[in-house]
């Protein structure tokens, strides 16, 4: 009975283990947090989609040269009146008479036609390399502005995981300081009994939890608050998202950035300048003729042709005339040729278009100047906070171990009866003030890291793992 009780035991450890191992594998850790959250963004997947677009219209210039085939069939009926006075004369040089006409006609007929025809471009006057290379240049802008938006959604969801971790930590301070007036409302409680302290003394410990209840009581709030947010950002449902546990830890190592030429934006700039130069190499090129040959096989067949008079109408003495054709055909029709157009003058409107170039590209040379003066002081700034934010863990540390000790010294003191209910209350709120303000600066410090990246266009996942 001992053994089986023993394996028993051992097999239900081994169980719990394994369901723990199970469900520690399923909750996501920060990198896999991010890697969901920029999945999911439909912002970035419109841009992303901006980016195929564009590589469509550049493979749409490149099938500019290909042919060009179409067709065509159609059948008409045809029937019209004709009215008509012409006087008699005489065919040149065979003298053969013409009778005079005077009167109105008829005519009906069946018309067949079908077409096939092919046109290709041969020359397009430079224009079409110079545009397929602006296009190249818009997509390297496109895909590389991509890399900002990844960057701040990677920084959103480490403030939301890093806001889960302040939540959870204060809560635990929060807790301390509640088992601590719980303690010495005991002590406080003996101490009215025998005397010691008056009801006023003792009502301020009672007010003292009651407000410490009231903090708690908002915890659930914010951090359900901030499991949506990241249910938001990530797509994860909130059931697997409670299971996080994360702590609040100072980044370390983090090497402030020199410069900022890794940000996107310059590389985006460079690539926009670019594409505006080859817009502006095609539009020189309008005077440039442009040459295409085309060709086409036609098939015409007209069928059952009826043309009739009333009596008189072709002259004197004559009847009724009708003149009657079963079918005329005409196949096959050849067209082969070569044209060339050349716009000699096109009223100015090349020139407003240069210009135009001309005014967009020098904007985008002015932004570029901008960027360099606005990022570089971002870069400093953000170097600036980090290096506070590292003095000030520091500071906030020591605050902490203070305010911790005298606290030890007050609990004593109060015990003894040396210190009033009132002093004691006010040691275990520096006490506490001391713990949140230095997870806060935690936490701050943990937002200047980021921006630290961030500024320096190096904000990527694997800085997390």
């Amino acid at each position: 009975m001992k053994n089986y009780c023993q394996k028993l035991l051992l097999f239900t450890g081994s169980l719990l283990i394994s369901l723990t191992s199970v469900q520690a594998q399923q909750i996501p850790d920060l990198p896999a947090l991010m890697q969901r959250a920029v999945s999911k963004d439909m912002g970035l997947a419109n841009k992303q989609l901006d980016v195929e677009q564009s590589k469509n219209s550049r493979q749409s210039l490149s099938d500019a040269y290909l042919p060009r085939v179409s067709s065509l069939a159609s059948y008409a009926y045809l029937n019209s009146s004709i009215n008509a006075s012409l006087p008699s004369s005489t065919f040149p040089i065979l003298n053969i008479p013409i009778p005079a006409l005077d009167g109105s006609f008829n005519m009906h007929n069946n018309t067949w036609l079908a077409n096939v025809s092919a046109k290709a471009l041969l020359f397009d006057g430079l224009k079409i390399g110079n545009y397929k290379k602006a296009l190249t240049e818009k997509i390297k802008a496109q895909t590389v502005i991509l890399e900002n938006d990844r960057q701040d959604i990677i920084s959103k969801v480490s403030e939301t995981y890093d806001m889960l971790a302040l939540l959870k930590q204060s809560k635990v301070v929060l807790d301390q300081s509640d088992k601590q007036l719980d303690a010495q409302s005991k002590i406080a409680d003996k101490a009215l009994s025998y005397g010691l302290i008056t009801k006023y003394e003792h009502k301020k410990i009672e007010v003292a939890r009651a407000q410490l209840q009231a903090k708690l009581a908002e915890y659930d709030g914010k951090r359900n608050l901030v499991l949506k947010r990241l249910e938001q950002l990530t797509g994860i449902g909130m059931d697997t998202l409670r299971l996080i546990d994360n702590n609040l830890i100072p980044y370390l190592n983090v090497v402030p950035g020199q410069d900022v030429s890794n940000r996107p934006e310059f590389a985006a700039l460079d690539a926009t300048d670019k594409a505006y130069n080859y817009q502006l190499k095609a539009k020189r090129n309008h005077l440039i003729p442009t040459a295409a040959a085309f060709g086409s096989v036609s098939y015409m067949n007209l069928s059952n042709l009826v043309f009739q008079n009333k009596a008189g109408t072709l002259g004197p003495n004559t009847g009724d005339v009708k003149l009657q054709m079963n079918k005329l055909q005409m196949f096959p029709a050849f067209i082969v040729g070569v044209g060339v157009k050349w716009d000699i003058f096109d009223g100015f409107e090349s020139k407003h278009e240069i210009k135009k170039i001309k005014i967009e590209l020098q904007q985008v040379r002015n932004k570029k100047e901008e960027a360099k003066e606005l990022l570089s002081l971002g870069l400093i700034k953000a170097n600036t906070d980090y290096s506070i934010a590292n003095a000030q863990i520091t500071a906030k540390g020591k605050e902490k171990e203070v305010s911790l000790d005298a606290l030890h010294i007050a609990s004593k003191e109060f015990r003894t009866g040396l210190i009033k209910p009132a002093d004691l209350i006010a040691a275990i709120t520096d006490s506490e003030k001391a713990e949140l303000g230095y997870l806060e600066t935690v936490f701050n410090q943990r937002r200047a890291a980021v921006e630290v990246y961030k500024a320096g266009g190096n904000l990527t996942i694997d800085k997390f793992k």
